[in-house]
């Protein structure tokens, strides 16, 4: 928290900067509100983030808070306040916002993805469209996986805090551990809901269709899709939490036409919990995270699940075709993961002289998990551990880059290592 004295009421300032410290103070109110830094950003969406009053003392759990929400808008490299106190005692409440990358011209880059390989990406990104906090991507890639597609998200496109989403793609990429070909088309429309701080909900509706090419076999499927969630989120920073939790419910319906009828319920459930264990800038914080799969309905291998990735356990390999026969533990409908980790900031987030944000976090982690149901065996279902070290990178748009090592343990038997690339925190 900063302060800068007015050329008057220097005397009110020394006067009340004792109690500015403090959580509240009675005697002394806000009397305006302002925002700078938002050149490009209407001042309305940082506003309706804003929930400091106007004419009431000043709190300062309310002001981290309103920063919080305005740093989770996912727009901005930085955001900091300050008081200024005027001649009759009350004082300005000033947000400080840097704006982050809002947008990359058309670019042609190369880019890895752990379970489809390198690709060469040409994308144009329109972060905070117009001003409003949208998003909107044009897209292509080639490679790994050959892609097109477009993308478009407002969080509030209504008053009541509603979102919208649309998603129009084609996909052809390999199916590592079947030795398949896969195309698919979806289009996707989407919409969301704040209820309160804390409660959002989402419904999405698609229609998709998928090619499995086996050698000469041809397997299509097309089916509708509908998607539903519900959060109850307490994290302060969506990117980084130091503290709070994160309940997830989802469930997934399939309702498969034309080449072949089929119904699929997909249930998923995931917990996580974040702890800070220091008060200091340097944060170090425990997070712990379980997940649970269940699938009712039709099952099929093309549509098959697997363990050992840097979104599932840690320090094992991406599974291939030898890994699908040798190793059947991995692979299923339905699974069980839990993870732990230590996360530490060696280099706290920063704003680079480039105007974007960077810093570097350590983090040291230990996973585990189990198919719950395998079709290939009846036996008892190992469990599969995974642990190690890795590192975290802010960066624009995206909000950090994950870069993990780690050991493969089962039976108490170190198996496989893995380097692990991601976008993103694992949870």
């Amino acid at each position: 928290m900063n302060f800068k004295k007015r050329p008057f009421g220097l005397f009110l300032f020394f006067l009340f900067l004792p109690f500015v410290k403090s959580q509240k103070i009675d005697d002394t109110t806000v009397s305006k509100i302002v925002i700078e830094g938002n050149n490009k950003t209407k001042s309305f969406i940082l506003f309706r983030e804003i929930h400091h009053s106007l004419h009431e003392p000043v709190d300062t759990v309310k002001i981290r808070n309103d920063k919080n929400r305005l740093e989770n808008l996912g727009i901005f490299s930085g955001v900091s306040w300050e008081l200024l106190p005027l001649d009759d005692g009350t004082f300005i409440l000033k947000y400080i916002v840097k704006e982050s990358i809002q947008k990359t011209p058309p670019t042609i880059f190369p880019t890895y993805n752990e379970s489809k390989g390198w690709s060469l990406n040409a994308l144009w990104v329109f972060n905070n469209f117009r001003g409003r906090n949208q998003l909107m991507a044009l897209s292509g890639s080639v490679g790994g996986e050959d892609t097109y597609g477009i993308s478009f998200k407002d969080p509030w496109i209504l008053n009541d805090h509603i979102s919208f989403s649309i998603n129009i793609m084609s996909n052809l990429y390999k199916n590592r551990f079947l030795n398949s070909d896969i195309e698919l088309k979806s289009m996707e429309i989407g919409l969301g809901k704040w209820f309160g701080d804390k409660i959002k909900t989402e419904i999405s509706l698609a229609s998709e269709s998928k090619i499995f090419k086996v050698a000469q076999e041809v397997n299509p499927y097309k089916y509708h899709y509908i998607y539903l969630n519900i959060k109850y989120d307490t994290r302060d920073i969506f990117w980084n939490p130091g503290k709070g939790l994160l309940f997830s419910s989802s469930f997934e319906y399939l309702r498969g036409y034309n080449f072949k009828i089929f119904h699929t319920l997909i249930w998923n459930q995931s917990l996580s919990f974040y702890l800070k264990l220091n008060h200091t800038q340097k944060k170090a914080v425990l997070a712990l995270n379980g997940v649970v799969k269940k699938k009712i309905g039709y099952r099929d291998k093309f549509f098959q699940d697997y363990i050992g990735s840097s979104n599932t356990i840690r320090g094992w390999e991406l599974p291939d075709s030898i890994e699908y026969i040798a190793e059947p533990f991995r692979f299923g409908h339905e699974y069980l993961q839990t993870s732990i980790e230590y996360r530490y900031e060696i280099i706290p987030k920063y704003i680079t002289s480039y105007g974007i944000e960077s810093g570097l976090g350590i983090v040291c982690f230990a996973d585990a998990g189990l198919i719950i149901k395998n079709s290939y065996s009846n036996n008892l279902v190992p469990i599969l551990f995974g642990s190690g070290i890795g590192i975290r990178i802010p960066f624009p748009i995206i909000g950090v880059l994950r870069f993990d090592f780690g050991l493969g343990i089962i039976d108490n038997k170190i198996k496989s290592n893995s380097f692990h690339f991601g976008i993103g925190q694992k949870f």
